[in-house]
């Protein structure tokens, strides 16, 4: 079972489009392995009841909301990405019955960091100095010139490319006597996620990293570790002065500059627009939305009704921002579940935060920096209506909370076992 586990993960990570049928593959895989709970079963802790609680309440109000205004097979597919959370469930109390070989881990998530950057170097190269794109796939948005990103869309390869990334920063700050291999490793990896990271361009995953390096000052200023703290402000600070010299942000400042002035006939002022009319649909049904798919439609109606209007509204399925989405498909009570979504980790994580054993430690500032990084790039696209977003985010969050459990509960069960 781990063996097929890893094999799966690995494929996840390094090869971002793998498709709807993951989500049965892991549901089976979850349910074949229930038949060790009851040897193997131990109580589920408040953190954890909390988090499965959210998984399987965003599913079932998204399926609500689909019979209570069933639209097409755009709904149909939403509903297929949002059964995800549910259907993964039993794979949690399969995880949580194995301790995962901690350094096994680490090279796994920092191999994957390094294979991505190689992958987006090729790309770079290919298209820069030989005019020819390599790796693609049928995926248009993968075909975005001098955008290098896998074979997916640049928006879902620069967040995942980041998150890999910081998971190593990660390790080469908690992991205590790594051997020189693994802190080669470790900052190489660092070094190729920020790389395909930079090379996708995404602006919502380039946003991400100021807002990490502050969240980190503020951990290690904590946690009283002053030379990690002046490395990671240099750092930072170098980070922030590229990117505020990148073509990319440029663009983006001037896009913001043209609809202050009334044009928005830039992808950014698109972007605007789509939140203008998301805004307007909200208004219109702010409990329980329009159902799923119902952005579309409406987004139709509403330029209709606002011929001013970028004409990207009513052509995209969703406002690229979650939040708006949400509550345009579920309303308030959609937006509830979206957050309990975060905030159920967020809890877990940080109550691990401060533990003595380093391997919590990583799992739990990894697990936080994940989903700083999804709160970010969210507010600049729809987050859980793609399969690389969702499958990312359940298989990590779920990975890193069972062994932050499992982890505990063997260490009280040996405290318990000691004689007094």
């Amino acid at each position: 079972m781990l063996f097929v586990y890893t094999v799966y993960l690995f494929t996840t990570l390094t090869l971002p489009f793998v498709g709807r049928s993951a989500a049965g593959a892991l549901l089976l895989l979850g349910l074949c392995g229930l038949y060790r709970l009851r040897s193997q079963h131990y109580a589920l802790n408040k953190a954890e009841k909390w988090l499965l609680f959210s998984f399987a309440l965003f599913s079932v109000v998204s399926i609500i909301s689909f019979f209570y205004w069933p639209h097409n097979r755009l709904a149909q597919m939403h509903l297929e990405d949002y059964a995800t959370f549910l259907m993964l469930v039993p794979l949690y109390l399969l995880l949580r019955q194995f301790r995962f070989d901690f350094t096994w881990l680490l090279v796994l998530l920092a191999s994957s960091a390094i294979l991505l950057g190689a992958v987006s170097i090729a790309q770079y190269v290919a298209m820069k100095f030989f005019q020819t794109q390599i790796f693609i796939s049928n995926n248009l948005w993968s075909h975005i010139w001098l955008r290098p990103s896998g074979g997916v869309n640049p928006m879902r390869y620069g967040a995942v490319s980041l998150i890999l990334a910081v998971i190593s920063l990660n390790g080469i700050l908690v992991v205590r006597h790594k051997a020189i291999w693994l802190k080669v490793m470790l900052v190489l990896a660092v070094g190729m996620g920020l790389v395909a990271c930079f090379l996708a361009q995404s602006r919502g995953s380039l946003l991400a990293i100021p807002v990490l390096a502050f969240a980190y000052s503020v951990y290690l200023y904590r946690a009283g570790h002053p030379r990690f703290l002046m490395v990671l402000a240099v750092t930072a600070a170098f980070l922030v002065g590229g990117l505020s010299q990148s073509d990319r942000v440029q663009r983006t400042i001037g896009s913001i500059e043209q609809y202050q002035q009334g044009n928005s006939r830039s992808p950014l002022g698109a972007r605007f627009d789509m939140f203008t009319a998301a805004v307007i649909l909200i208004k219109q049904n702010p409990v329980w939305g329009h159902g799923l798919g119902g952005y579309l439609e409406g987004g139709k109606e509403v330029r209709k009704a606002n011929p001013g209007l970028h004409s990207d509204v009513g052509t995209w399925s969703n406002p690229h921002n979650e939040i708006l989405l949400v509550m345009v498909e579920k309303g308030i009570i959609g937006l509830l579940t979206l957050l309990l979504l975060f905030a159920t980790p967020v809890f877990l994580f940080f109550k691990a935060l401060y533990s003595n054993n380093q391997a919590v430690k990583f799992y739990a500032i990894s697990g936080l920096s994940l989903l700083i990084v999804y709160a970010v790039v969210g507010q600049s696209v729809a987050l859980f209506q793609h399969d690389v977003f969702n499958h990312f985010f359940t298989l990590m969050v779920l990975l890193f909370a069972s062994q932050v459990r499992v982890i505990e509960y063997l260490g009280d069960r040996a405290a318990g076992e000691r004689p007094g």
